[in-house]
């Protein structure tokens, strides 16, 4: 039979083994903790309208070059990501903005995700047709080797106010629906009165 001792020290080793893998995901990052270390732009004129479905948005981002070039060395891949702006967040719990970005819901959107370069990258991204409409930035996250994001940059400013863009989402109706509609009322119509007009001419007679 396994001592009580030997089975003690066994669930003290299980636990510290399941602290060492769940240390790196549970640990908590604040956006307000973060560098903007990025530039990011993209191609959305301030206030311009975007078709959801339709439109595409070209998104260019690198290390900001005022910065020692060491600055990324921890770098190792970003993630870039569509983001409501205040105006499309007011009284929408949902997408509430919180420091701990493990609950942000800021960023809902993901855009895609690359190995971090030294050189600038472009992007370009065909808004999809389940993006609703609001009003929205682009940002770009710095990860390190854990997953744990260490920098930003984004499109607009700290404040998020500025060079902001929007998307017209899909209402879900489509123009061939609308014309056939139109064309089932017509029919209805005729066929209403087709048959008034049949039915008096048997009164009729």
């Amino acid at each position: 039979m396994v001592s009580a001792s030997a089975a003690s020290v066994s669930v003290c080793l299980l636990l510290l083994l399941l602290g060492s893998l769940m240390g790196p995901v549970m640990a908590e990052v604040y956006f307000s903790s973060l560098p903007r270390n990025l530039i990011v732009s993209a191609s959305p004129k301030p206030g311009q309208v975007l078709e959801a479905g339709v439109d595409n948005i070209t998104i260019t981002w690198g290390l900001n070059q005022t910065l020692p070039p060491n600055t990324a060395a921890a770098y190792k891949n970003v993630k870039v990501r569509l983001c409501y702006a205040p105006n499309s967040q007011a009284d929408r719990g949902w997408r509430r903005t919180t420091d701990d970005l493990k609950k942000d819901k800021t960023c809902q959107f993901g855009i895609t995700q690359q190995p971090y370069s030294e050189v600038n990258s472009t992007f370009v991204y065909s808004v999809e047709r389940s993006i609703p409409t609001a009003t929205y930035f682009i940002r770009v996250y710095a990860v390190d080797s854990s997953g744990a994001v260490v920098a930003y940059g984004q499109t607009t400013d700290a404040k998020k106010k500025a060079d902001l863009f929007d998307v017209v989402g899909v209402t879900g109706r489509h123009a061939s629906l609308d014309v056939a509609a139109a064309c089932f009322s017509a029919f209805s119509v005729f066929s209403l009165v087709f048959f008034l007009v049949l039915e008096r001419k048997k009164t009729k007679k």
